[in-house]
């Protein structure tokens, strides 16, 4: 009887033959014979460029920055579109109705947000066909939205593209999903903030440039409809990326033909157009006589037990238990989603506050009595709103691309986040107060350059933020079985917070400016960002969908183990 092979590890480490000096170069051995060559060293090594699946990666980041293009191609015309509707409508009606578009679209999100998050996690889903439909029905509602006359048709299309999509928290599962490993999931996950961010550069140039720019947008029929046929075409380009370039990555659909939607679809083109056909099915030719002439060919039915029992038929996969919808709630996956609440709250109301704050007519220098009572906007036409929001995005994507990879590789995910979170407050404190150069200077230059210190700290706090929340949201699944809920949860939190919250800060914008205390809005903000960095103080990084093992997990896992040791 043969010796067994030495298994390698610490105190044998000559194993077929190695050199333990080039062994204690390149690493150390594990206990379980695997060779560890440095970890840190090796997760820095990671690029962009060395992501495996870059096609599907390229579908879904287009798919990432659709969403963010179309919002804030809205924001750089939203106020005078509002004024377009109803000419006579005074500034803080328009403040508040600009609250009610932000918040029709989110609220929608929040109350579909779930069934779309189980449908994708359910067999009669999946994550393709949940994203095809949300690009889709948000292409129809850009064009509607483009195209409406009434403020009453401009709301009704921002709830048929919330209810009709979950695609941020669907794409930012498939990201995870086609990255398994850590260290090329961390980079896949940038990349999605990454080009929200060039959404959101690209989106107020677009807004800003093809929208009417002039004051009452009364020179054409439709004059903000050209940005919106822009944005519907990049959600169509995006939906026939994930229709053809797209694979299923929920693991009881990964085979197509598993699929019970197309199972019915095929078992009703079979009933209809071979009806009174005889349906047969054959067994292999024997391997002894391949080729003989004689060999018989059994005819079986469809249902027949020998033409499921053949060993060279495919066999269809075990379907894995799905971890219960109760146990999904654990204390660092309710943390982190309160965190997130509110800090999606802070962060989606300020851009859109800061938009309309943008557009807000410059107050005289008599009305103005710093520091808490002044009043007034900067003024600015659609063209100048696009431009100015675009910077939002362009310092965006530069930080993305260059500070933040370091930053993570550096201190990890929570500890940036954290730190990031403390931005915030001190952005919102100085936000208002371009509005005393603006009143007091009037040259152009000077209020441009005020306008930059709170964008280039809001941009700083959120390129910390942004990625790391969503790494924090995806690492915090208990089970892989509800991975496409707890991203749709993250969603539908983020979502609730971006109702609740501008409806507040547009009230309280609006009341700001009737009193003379146009930082009121600005300032309740910074209250709500204190409260942000308090509570992630709770929040832990998970094991990514490793906190809760099932019993088919154990069954999986014993199952490789002895796999293993067979091809020992």
């Amino acid at each position: 009887m043969a010796s067994p092979q030495p298994r390698a590890n610490a105190s044998n480490p000559q194993v077929n033959g190695s050199d333990p000096s080039a062994t204690a170069r390149q690493g150390h051995l594990t206990g379980n014979g695997n060779l560890e060559t440095g970890k840190n060293q090796t997760e820095k090594k990671i690029s962009y460029l060395s992501l495996p699946n870059k096609g599907q990666l390229a579908v879904l980041c287009i798919a990432r920055m659709a969403d963010p293009l179309a919002t804030s191609s809205i924001q750089a015309y939203m106020f005078y579109q509002l004024r377009f509707f109803d000419p006579s409508a005074p500034a803080g009606t328009i403040s508040t109705q600009a609250g009610i578009i932000v918040s029709a679209r989110t609220a929608a999100q929040v109350i579909t947000g779930m069934f779309w998050g189980r449908l994708a996690d359910s067999d009669w889903g999946g994550r393709k066909l949940v994203l095809t439909v949300g690009l889709l029905s948000n292409c129809i509602s850009c064009l509607g939205y483009g195209f409406s006359r009434t403020f009453t048709h401009a709301v009704f299309w921002q709830v048929f593209g919330g209810a009709m999509s979950s695609n941020v928290a669907i794409t930012r599962c498939v990201v995870a999903e086609i990255n398994p490993e850590k260290r090329y999931r961390v980079r896949a996950l940038t990349l999605l903030p990454l080009f929200a961010n060039a959404g959101m550069l690209i989106g107020p140039l677009v807004g800003g440039l093809l929208s009417s720019n002039e004051e009452d947008g009364a020179q054409a029929k439709y004059p903000y409809a050209a940005p919106n046929i822009v944005t519907a075409v990049v959600y169509i380009v995006a939906a026939l990326g994930v229709v053809f370039g797209l694979e299923e990555t929920l693991e009881s659909l990964q085979h197509g033909e598993h699929h019970p939607l197309r199972g019915a679809w095929r078992n009703f083109v079979s009933k209809t157009f071979k009806r009174g056909k005889k349906s047969h099915d054959y067994v292999a030719i024997s391997t002894e006589e391949p080729f003989s002439p004689t060999s018989p060919v059994v005819e079986l039915s469809p249902t027949s037990p020998t033409s499921n029992s053949s060993p060279l038929l495919p066999k269809t996969p075990k379907r894995k238990r799905k971890l219960p919808f109760r146990r999904i709630w654990t204390f660092n996956v309710i943390c982190t989603l309160l965190s997130h609440f509110i800090i999606a709250g802070h962060l989606g109301t300020f851009s859109n506050l800061w938009a309309i704050y943008l557009s807000t007519p410059v107050a005289r220098p008599e009305n103005q009595h710093p520091p808490i009572r002044f009043s007034g906007g900067l003024g600015m036409l659609p063209r100048d709103v696009g431009f100015a929001m675009s910077l939002l995005g362009l310092i965006g994507v530069v930080l993305q691309i260059v500070i933040y990879p370091m930053l993570n590789d550096r201190f990890g995910t929570i500890r940036i986040w954290r730190t990031a979170l403390f931005v915030f407050p001190i952005t919102y404190v100085v936000a208002p107060f371009p509005s005393l150069v603006a009143s007091f200077s009037g040259k152009t230059a000077l209020v441009w350059l005020s306008m930059g210190v709170p964008l280039v700290l809001f941009i700083t706090g959120r390129t910390g933020v942004t990625p790391a929340t969503t790494l924090l949201i995806n690492d915090c699944t208990p089970h892989p079985s509800v991975r496409g809920t707890i991203h749709t949860a993250g969603t539908v939190i983020g979502n609730l917070s971006r109702s609740v919250f501008p409806l507040a800060a547009f009230a309280i914008f609006g009341a700001g400016l009737g009193i003379g205390v146009i930082g009121l809005g600005f300032w309740c903000l910074a209250c709500l960002a204190i409260l942000a960095c308090i509570a992630s103080q709770w929040v832990r990084e998970g094991s990514n969908g490793k906190d809760i093992v099932l019993d088919d997990d154990e069954e999986e896992e014993e199952e490789n183990r002895e796999t293993q040791t067979q091809r020992r």
